[in-house]
């Protein structure tokens, strides 16, 4: 059906009201870039369109979302970032071809559910994302963000945690060079 939607022009009604979830990757981008500009939904309220987005299962259609996100202003990105929740921002910011300095901050500034009992778990996600693409980055985003004081104190124990837990990879790895999975 969405093979059918794309190569017929004349049915531009049939996008417009086709479901969002049964909607192709483009489509979808297409759609949350037009939520962006007009204003419609705010950004908790575009949060589960990403959520769909992202929840591709397919390997094509990830490296075809992947392509998708990668053509997206910087802009763009940040507000799809900035609407994404903490749980969707690790894989969203892994898509992003080139992050910026900007995009680590906006990454980096997510925060936890009150009722989540795992924040750790999924500070270091976040941290592993920005780390995975540089850890430049990473440092000069989280030094950023605490000298601008944008930063918790639960930011700055997490952050010194983690850079604990690279030094110990780090360590591991030059015991055991073969152990990297």
């Amino acid at each position: 059906m969405i093979a059918w939607l794309k190569n017929n022009t004349k049915n531009k009604w049939l996008e417009r009201y086709l479901p969002f979830v049964s909607k192709s990757p483009e489509m979808k981008i297409k759609w949350l870039k037009s939520a962006f500009r007009k204003g419609i939904l705010s950004s908790e309220e575009i949060t589960p369109y990403i959520r769909l987005l992202l929840s591709e299962t397919c390997s094509d259609e990830n490296a075809q979302l992947a392509k998708l996100v990668a053509e997206l202003d910087p802009e763009m990105r940040c507000l799809f970032l900035d609407a994404a929740d903490v749980y969707d921002t690790p894989r969203l910011f892994r898509l992003f071809a080139a992050p910026t300095l900007r995009h680590a901050e906006i990454a980096l500034l997510k925060k936890v559910p009150p009722y989540e009992k795992k924040t750790q778990l999924i500070l270091d996600k976040v941290f592993y994302a920005v780390s995975d693409y540089s850890k430049e980055l990473l440092e000069q985003a989280a030094g950023k963000l605490m000298a601008e004081g944008k930063a918790t104190e639960d930011f700055r124990d997490n952050y010194a945690r983690f850079q604990e837990i690279l030094g110990d990879e780090e360590f591991l790895l030059s015991l055991y060079p073969n152990a990297r999975g």
